[in-house]
């Protein structure tokens, strides 16, 4: 899914890359490339700049029950953006064989998945 797809669901607009923008959901890194696909982790991010910037929600406090994704770690810049939307049950981690826990944050996000995130919102 495209960052304009991801974001046109999420804003419900035409213009969505503009309003993101004046709405701090993305910066200009993030446009440089709209028709890149969207992985978990640049999702996740835009979710909690929209919980934070649109929404006005409070960060929890304590992210360790978040320490269940094994690869929660693997990108320390969206630790915390990772952590905040799995927590508030906004995306979901994947469970795998074996107990295995992952927020695969290198994985392109579904269009299933943001519509099930944007009810999450709600």
């Amino acid at each position: 899914m495209s960052l304009l797809r991801f974001l046109t669901l999420i804003l419900k607009n035409e213009k969505a890359i503009v309003e993101a923008h004046k709405l701090g959901l993305i910066d200009q890194d993030d446009t440089k490339h709209p028709d890149e696909a969207v992985v978990r982790k640049k999702a996740a991010k835009i979710f909690h700049m929209y919980l934070l910037n649109v929404m006005h929600v409070k960060d929890e406090d304590d992210i360790s029950p978040a320490s269940i994704m094994k690869d929660l770690y693997d990108c320390r810049v969206c630790v915390n953006h990772i952590a905040q939307v799995y927590l508030k049950g906004i995306m979901k981690a994947h469970e795998y064989p074996g107990g295995l826990i992952l927020f695969d944050s290198d994985v392109e996000i579904t269009e299933a998945e943001v519509k099930e995130a944007l009810d999450n919102l709600n």
